[in-house]
């Protein structure tokens, strides 16, 4: 993967993503301090490069909340 940062690199690939009238319109409303881009084989950032983090899914294993009791229940197999 090529990993880049700084200004231009981060609005070339913007360029090669067609993100930059996107980011333009953000930009028009919302103060912008760091961005950035990530595409397949490619990562572009401004300032701080992103933080590579796990998932937590509680209930995806052998529970279920009941949506109508909002109980907590054991799956049937």
């Amino acid at each position: 993967m090529k990993i880049e940062h700084g200004r231009r690199e981060v609005w070339q690939h913007a360029a090669e993503a067609n993100m930059q009238d996107v980011i333009k319109k953000i930009a028009a409303i919302f103060d912008i301090d760091d961005i950035a881009i990530f595409t397949p084989g490619k990562l572009t950032y401004l300032k701080n490069k992103p933080v590579k983090y796990k998932r937590i899914r509680p209930f995806e294993a052998d529970v279920y909340l009941d949506p109508a009791t909002g109980e907590l229940l054991a799956k049937k197999e």
